[in-house]
């Protein structure tokens, strides 16, 4: 045990003095005459024994009074707490949770506020000459400075929830840098969280010497239902049919609990379902949904829960087009099978045109361009072609009628390094196609037992680098390509190994060649259907046919006017949201002098939907902190960090010993005879 203040030790000195008393006893006794004590010996006997004893117990309680008393203003403490009773002024940085999860409510106050007055609490337990940093998920930059107490105090009060979160490492990190800043002043670093098992990593190390505070504040509810995640199953919304949208829905809780599903698109109302989970289920919902006209869909798919409301809402934005423009190139005339599938779709528009005589410049008003049995191009129509498929165009190729594919294959390998070699003309089944591919995916309701696949008359050889991106749709039973697909840029190239006429395969006959060729028309409508994620997947890829110097996309809502990171990627802008909003709903994407705009749906992350919480004694002993305390909720926070800060208060409990003796001495004189 040491001393802070060993000089007050010379003060023990002072115990002499009721020593001395006791030893000396000045008291003068007045003589009383009585005429006889002979029966009273044996009474004097007693007393005396009984006076000596209390004497000696009035003794010991004067010196331990005293004793105690000088202890006290020593200040003793023990060998382990020395370094805590460095009085060196100190630099504290605070990191308040203010995730989503914190706004569940506890006795009529939010985990946050309960937080904040902690926070509180130890803030104004420190010293004027103290430097203190508030750090929260939004890491904003004011959040980067130490501040005095009062503005300290201040800035707490303006802490809100936030939809971003950190992982635990990098919030450490950060104190721990912005400590470093601090050299002349002691640190320390206190962690107030609800402690999500989601969020917080239980086997988290670290090996810096800063004192580390871990205060817990835990919600009372654990009920919630989370709407996780929703899709359409195709990757386009068509007119007039039925596009069925997949919501997610999950019971992040111990019982079994009932909600309803609502599904709004443009603000109106569409479809209800009355949902029950069992406890913990995940479950799968479909929605039917028709659009009845052309524009922007923003959908909206909500859920009523309680307390937990931030992930209650899912949001999705698509756009449908009122109708898609098809160019077919033909050697020479136009094909009777192409012309009938587009014949019946009012949703199509298709335009004949020859190889010696198409436009190169209206390549892009197009949603597909199919070559019908061409073997001749000009490097004119070449080039605008691969420049077409690099800029997110999709190109159908059918194989010539005859064996002249010299023109066709400069087009095939400058396209997609692949060309039309061998030409068969014995009959091939095709035996397998691609059921992971997403031009067939949804394509039946249920796929039939003995499907009828194409068989080819007449055929080439597709032939393909090494280095090409290929993806066989049909195969032969032999391997070879039938149907086959190349990425090419932002677009593809389908190559198919015989020609679109009925003599050449059964394929133009087929029930497969009609959806095949529509969805192919669809598939070029990049990102038609977003749905973004703060903190998860913040990006969109748009179409940019507007490149310039002065290309600055805006990101509007109500009042908000936004400028998002934006990053030109080839034709096409990168747009990141993470740093332009902090609310889920729908915003529009404009370029300020534009006419149109893009819907984008942005939707708050899921991760804390779980509300499952670590216990302070389970972190304690799986995480790997050095110099770390953990607190629980029932903790006063302010005394138990001073107590961690400055060890057990010795000098304390020496006043409270000193008083107990004083006290026992009195007691003593007054009712011990």
């Amino acid at each position: 045990m040491n001393f802070l203040y060993p000089l007050f030790l010379i003060a023990a000195s002072a115990i002499a003095i009721p020593i001395i008393i006791h030893l000396f006893n000045f008291k003068k006794y007045k003589k009383v005459l009585f005429p006889d004590i002979r029966f009273l010996r044996e009474l004097h006997e007693q007393t005396q024994k009984h006076s000596k004893l209390k004497h000696l117990l009035i003794l010991a309680c004067r010196i331990l009074t005293l004793l105690f008393l000088v202890l006290a203003f020593a200040q003793p403490f023990f060998e382990k707490d020395k370094d805590k009773m460095n009085q060196a002024p100190k630099a504290v940085s605070f990191y308040i949770d203010n995730s989503f999860s914190m706004g569940i409510e506890k006795n009529s106050l939010s985990m946050l506020d309960i937080a904040k007055g902690k926070a509180k609490e130890i803030i104004e337990s420190y010293g004027d000459n103290d430097k203190i940093q508030i750090l929260s998920n939004d890491f904003g930059f004011n959040e980067n400075k130490f501040l005095t107490k009062n503005e300290a105090l201040r800035f707490l009060s303006t802490i809100q929830l936030s939809p971003k979160s950190k992982k635990t490492i990098s919030i450490l990190e950060k104190q721990k840098q912005l400590l470093s800043t601090e050299a002349a002043y002691q640190k320390q670093l206190i962690f107030i969280s609800d402690f999500q098992k989601s969020q917080f990593a239980a086997d988290i190390t670290t090996t810096d010497s800063i004192k580390k505070i871990f205060i817990s504040v835990n919600a009372s509810s654990r009920n919630n239902i989370s709407i996780d995640t929703a899709y359409f199953e195709t990757p386009f919304i068509v007119l007039n049919e039925d596009n069925p949208i997949q919501v997610k829905l999950k019971n992040n809780s111990e019982e079994e609990l009932s909600t309803s599903l609502t599904l709004k698109v443009n603000k109106q109302l569409k479809n209800v379902a009355n949902i029950t989970l069992k406890a913990q289920e995940t479950s799968l919902h479909t929605l039917p949904f028709t659009p009845s006209g052309a524009g922007t869909q923003n959908v909206e798919l909500f859920i009523n829960d309680y307390p937990v409301t931030f992930d209650d809402t899912f949001y999705m934005a698509g756009k449908v087009n009122a109708s898609y423009t098809v160019l077919i190139i033909n050697q020479n005339n136009s094909n009777a099978y192409l012309s009938s599938v587009f014949k019946p779709g009012i949703q199509f528009k298709v335009d004949n045109f020859q190889a010696a005589t198409v436009n190169t410049s209206l390549f892009k008003n197009y949603s597909l361009i199919i070559l019908n049995g061409v073997n001749t191009l000009s490097e004119a129509v070449s080039n605008s072609l691969v420049q077409y498929a690099n800029a997110g165009g999709s190109i159908l190729n059918f194989a010539p009628v005859n064996t002249n594919t010299a023109g066709i294959n400069a087009f095939l390998s400058k396209c997609a390094g692949c060309s039309y070699t061998q030409f068969d003309t014995s009959k091939l089944n095709v035996s397998s196609y691609n059921k992971s591919h997403e031009l067939f995916r949804d394509l039946f309701v249920k796929a039939p037992d003995n499907i009828d696949l194409p068989l080819a008359y007449k055929r080439f050889l597709i032939s393909a680098n090494a280095l090409s991106s290929e993806q066989k749709l049909f195969t032969f039973s032999n391997g070879d390509a039938f149907l086959t697909q190349f990425r090419v840029g932002n677009g593809q190239l389908f190559v198919c190994a015989s020609s679109a006429e009925s003599n050449a395969s059964t394929f133009p006959k087929s029930y497969w060649f009609l959806p095949l060729i529509y969805k192919m028309a669809f598939s070029n409508q990049t990102n038609s259907i977003n749905a973004l994620t703060i903190n998860k997947n913040p990006n969109l890829l748009i179409p940019n046919d507007k490149m310039s110097d002065k290309t600055i996309y805006h990101l509007l809502k109500d009042d908000l006017d936004a400028i998002p990171e934006q990053r030109a990627s080839g034709n096409k802008m990168l747009i990141n949201i993470n740093n332009a909003v902090s609310h889920a709903g729908f915003y529009s994407l404009k370029l300020p002098d534009a006419d149109d705009s893009t819907s984008i749906a942005v939707n708050y992350d899921r991760s804390e939907s779980q509300l499952d919480y670590w216990q302070m004694q389970d972190l304690k002993k799986s995480a790997k902190l050095k110099n770390a305390e953990w607190l629980t909720e029932s903790n006063s926070s302010a005394a138990s960090i001073n107590e961690l800060q400055h060890g057990i208060p010795l000098w304390k409990v020496c006043i409270i010993l000193a008083l107990l003796f004083l006290l026992t001495e009195i007691l003593l004189i007054r009712f011990l005879k």
